[in-house]
């Protein structure tokens, strides 16, 4: 039996190595960095987030109790900066005709906001809270195909955020509507 030195070896081992790090690092340059999924979901996600900041800003502005005012300037606060991302993100791939645009889940039609727009006191409060806690619920819808089918890492993070408001947010909107006089 022909034994190899160890240097030799060594060598050897670390040739595979550099080889296999340099043939990595050329596939990551032709690898796709976002897919349909991606796309659909920046998209979508950045009008879902442009109207709840609306809604966000008429709580934060009418809302009767301090509770829902506080909401209101939570949301505008949280959600501006991630639309900022999103349309910085949406400039990197723009919407080809064959994803689907029609209204995202959940989000708050013009007709709701007009609603909201006309309400006042504990009926907008409520309307306002319960309107969200819908938009949050189609929020989350969203955020999960994202991460069942996108690979635009920025965007999966997001939706890692989105997708635990079934599990925070919701309740703490039903809640807080359950708490209001009337």
């Amino acid at each position: 039996m022909h034994r190899i030195p160890a240097r030799v070896l060594t060598a050897v081992v670390a040739v595979v190595a550099v080889t296999g790090m340099l043939a990595a690092c050329g596939a990551d340059d032709t690898a796709p960095k976002h897919n349909d999924a991606d796309i659909a979901f920046v998209a979508m996600m950045a009008a879902h987030h442009q109207r709840a900041i609306e809604v966000g800003q008429l709580a934060a502005d009418k809302g009767s109790d301090q509770r829902v005012r506080d909401f209101g300037t939570l949301i505008v606060s949280q959600q501006t900066p991630e639309l900022t991302s999103l349309r910085g993100w949406s400039k990197d791939f723009p919407v080809p005709p064959n994803i689907d645009m029609r209204m995202p889940d959940g989000m708050i039609d013009d007709a709701a906001l007009a609603r909201l727009r006309s309400e006042t006191g504990v009926t907008f409060d409520r309307d306002v809270l319960l309107s969200s806690a819908s938009s949050e619920t189609g929020a989350a819808a969203m955020a999960q195909r994202e991460l069942a089918s996108g690979i635009y890492e920025p965007a999966r993070t997001l939706a890692t955020s989105i997708a635990t408001a079934p599990t925070t947010q919701i309740p703490e909107l039903r809640k807080l509507a359950a708490q209001l006089p009337g």
